[in-house]
Order: C-alpha cells, then sequence, then structure tokens
C-alpha cells in the first residue's frame, strides 16, 4: 500500500458497477484516505484533522479550509479566507438549502437534483457522469419534461381504466335494473291493486264470509276449486260441480283433492249467494276482493306444507277447460298475495328436464 491508500485497486474501479439508490451507475471518482479523482475536480491531495471543536482540511486544488457545524445540518465554513454558510433540511428527495445568498429549494430524483429556485446550482449524472450548471439545468428541465409527459400518459391510462371500470360497473347496474323493472313495477301494481281489494272487502256483504270460518278444511278447498272455476269464466258454482267431480277423479294428481269431492254441494249453495249478491258488470274488483278473503281462510284452515300443491292441482284442473281468462290470472295472483305464497315461473330448462 502507497503513501495515499490502495491506490492501485481503488483506482481501477473508480466505483464502476456501484448503484445508487435508483439502481444507476454512481458517480465516477475516487475517494482515498488521501487522494480524490474525478473529472470535474481533477486529482489532489487530501488531509483532515479535528482540533478544539473545529475540522481542519488541507487540499492541493482548493487550498485550506476551517469548518464548524453550529446546528443540525448547518455548516459554517471558512476557505481561504472566504465565508461560507450552508445548511440542508428535510427529510425526503425535497430539501431547503440555506447559503449566504439566501434560501433555495432543491428536489433529488434519478438523474441527479434539480434546484427550484435557481436552476444552474443543479446537478445530472449521466452514466456516472456528474455535469453541474447550465449544462446541468437543461438535463434536469429535459427530464423533468419527459417525466410530467410519462406521468401525464400513466394518469390518462389510470383515469381511462378507471372511468371504463365504473362505465361498464355502471352498464352492469342499468342492465340489472331494465331486467328487474318489469318484476319491481308488477309488485308495485299488485301492492296498489291489493290496497284496492282491502277497500272492496269492507264493502262486501259480511254474513256469509263469517260463515266460512267454520268450515272444514277440505270444505275450503272445495269453495277454492269452485271459485277458480266458476268464477274465472263468470259461470253459477253450482253448475260445475258435475265437471269438477269427473276431472278430479280422472286426474292422476289430485294433491288430496278427492277428499273434498263430498263437500262441494255444501260450498257451492254459499258461493253462489255470494257471487249474486256482489258482483257487477264489467267490474273484476268484487270478484278479487272475494278470492281475498278465500286466500286468508285458506292461509288458516289448510295446512301450510299442502296448500301450494292444492292449489296447483286446481290450476291444473282450470287449464283443462282451456286457456286461462285474464280474470283467473289475476284471481291466482291475489289468492297467492293474501294467502302468503309466492308464484315463482319454471325456466325452460326446468321444463324441459
Amino acid at each position: 500500500m502507497g503513501p495515499y491508500g490502495k491506490v492501485g485497486e481503488d483506482m481501477s474501479f473508480l466505483n464502476l458497477g456501484k448503484k445508487d439508490e435508483y439502481g444507476k451507475q454512481t458517480r465516477i471518482e475516487h475517494r482515498g484516505k488521501y487522494l480524490r479523482a474525478s473529472r470535474t475536480g481533477g486529482v489532489s491531495l487530501r488531509a483532515q484533522t479535528r482540533a478544539a471543536g473545529l475540522n481542519l482540511t488541507a487540499n492541493s486544488s482548493h487550498g485550506f479550509r476551517v469548518s464548524r457545524t453550529v446546528g443540525k445540518n448547518t455548516q459554517m465554513v471558512m476557505q481561504n479566507g472566504r465565508f461560507v454558510l450552508r445548511g440542508r433540511y428535510g427529510s425526503g428527495p425535497t430539501k431547503l438549502n440555506l447559503s449566504k445568498t439566501g434560501m433555495t429549494v432543491s428536489t433529488r430524483n434519478e438523474l441527479g437534483t434539480f434546484n427550484w429556485v435557481k436552476p444552474n446550482r443543479s446537478s445530472a449524472k449521466l452514466f456516472g457522469v456528474q455535469v453541474r450548471g447550465k449544462n446541468a439545468a437543461y438535463a434536469q428541465a429535459a427530464y423533468l419534461v419527459l417525466t410530467a409527459v410519462a406521468t401525464f400518459f400513466q394518469l390518462l391510462i389510470a383515469v381511462t381504466l378507471t372511468l371504463a371500470q365504473w362505465g361498464w360497473q355502471l352498464l352492469q347496474l342499468l342492465w340489472g335494473l331494465v331486467l328487474a323493472t318489469p318484476y319491481e313495477l308488477e309488485v308495485l301494481r299488485r301492492k296498489f291493486r291489493n290496497r284496492k281489494i282491502r277497500r272492496a272487502q269492507m264493502a262486501l256483504t259480511s254474513n256469509v264470509a263469517a260463515s266460512f270460518e267454520d268450515w272444514a278444511e277440505m270444505k275450503v278447498v272445495a269453495a277454492i276449486a269452485l271459485a277458480f272455476i266458476a268464477w274465472g269464466r263468470g259461470r253459477d258454482a253450482r253448475a260445475e260441480i258435475p265437471w269438477l267431480k269427473m276431472a278430479v277423479t280422472a286426474s292422476n294428481e289430485p294433491a288430496d283433492l278427492p277428499s273434498c269431492l263430498p263437500y262441494l254441494s255444501d260450498a257451492a249453495g254459499p258461493l253462489s249467494q255470494w257471487h249474486r249478491s256482489d258482483t257487477e258488470l264489467d267490474d273484476p274488483l268484487p270478484v278479487l276482493a272475494r278470492t281475498a278473503i278465500l286466500a286468508e281462510l285458506a292461509a288458516r284452515q289448510v295446512s301450510a306444507d299442502r296448500l301450494p300443491a292444492i292449489l296447483l292441482s286446481i290450476d291444473d284442473l282450470v287449464l283443462q277447460q282451456g286457456p286461462k281468462t285474464r280474470l283467473q290470472e289475476q284471481m291466482l295472483t291475489v289468492f297467492c298475495d293474501f294467502a302468503g305464497l309466492r308464484l315463482q315461473e319454471e325456466s325452460r330448462e326446468e321444463a324441459s328436464n
């Protein structure tokens, strides 16, 4: 080892291959204990010591320097008879700089450091070669412009992707609303209709409906079957008894309907009387109000686990006489609403299976 440190070993590398915090080549230079070598500073000998709280430095190129730290990150320097005050404050890439001429703000980036107040004091490092002054300011300005353009396009892409995602979610929401709107409108329409039915129930003759409370379960089922078949087509309940007996007997899946056959005659009389006393031409509301009363009666008198199957069997009997009338469709929805049942349409795939 020579008097100036490991000259041969350190000079051969000059920080070549050494990376800074940004992964770039560090400044190409040599910093030994007594020897300094760089592109801008040349080769110089340097020695440093400390005495009486002062740092004493002698440099063959820059002369003699005395410095003292007077506060955190603040230093006073006397170099070759010239007073220097310098300080650097702040954390992160942007810092506040102090000097005799005032204060400046600088930001460190991958290229070097850019001074926002005095650009000529900026520095830039290209492939390990550090430049200062105007050239560094120009390089930093170009770098900042390119960085701003890249950031703008990144932001533009991010905003575009975000807007596209929001747009897709909005389309999904709108599509869901489009699909749900008919159902929601139907639910709303049925709510208003059921309110009208509630008011119409108050105007019906109550003595007939009151007698239903003592009916047995199968007699209630018989009344429901007669109501759908007779009222739904504008016929008298007693006239439908023969056909209903024949249809129930011939049905493959009667769902307890044969048990109601003995009660058909007893149920038909009150139904016919009730129908004649409250029916108005071209007004389905009285029929729907009576259907609602039968539905509430069924919810109390008929077992909850059997009522859906019984209603479906009655609906099948209605279809045996031909397509359902509009009134029969309305009676079915009203019955389900007031009996606490929910109609669910079978999908085509399920129907085919």
